[in-house]
């Protein structure tokens, strides 16, 4: 499995959505190291595309960890399904089961997040690893 792009999409945000290409190991690491901003409280989706290389993978789920000073503070885990080998990427947006996801408002909330996306078939080994950052603030 290959990622190919990651999406932050908003419901209202001025600058419109964040697009993060994933085609080389410099864009993955810039992904890394570039943090996006979340006005706390606003409504976001994430779009990712990815490539299936050689075999149908099979019970792919995505386990998603945010985390805080180095603490976990949210880990969820979602089924994306099954998928075989093709030459357009796949695309899935997350969260899976409902519209919008929703920021952390408050002023606790507020601050920097590492964010770590694991796609785990359903043998358990991971495909697919991604960490990227994005900061909660009280405005764009």
């Amino acid at each position: 499995m290959i990622l190919r792009e990651v999406q932050i999409m908003f419901e209202a945000r001025p600058g419109g959505d964040i697009t993060y290409p994933l085609d080389s190991p410099e864009e993955i690491e810039k992904a890394k190291q570039k943090s996006y901003t979340l006005k706390e409280g606003c409504h976001h989706k994430t779009k990712v595309r990815f490539r299936v290389k050689d075999e149908i993978i099979s019970g792919l789920k995505i386990e998603i960890l945010h985390y805080r000073k180095g603490i976990r503070v949210v880990r969820d885990q979602q089924m994306l399904g099954s998928f075989a080998p093709q030459s357009e990427p796949h695309e899935v947006t997350l969260p899976v089961s409902h519209g919008w996801e929703e920021a952390p408002s408050g002023l606790l909330s507020r601050g920097s997040y590492t964010l770590t996306y694991k796609f785990v078939d359903d043998d358990g080994a991971v495909q697919a690893e991604l960490d990227m950052a994005f900061d909660i603030k009280s405005d764009w």
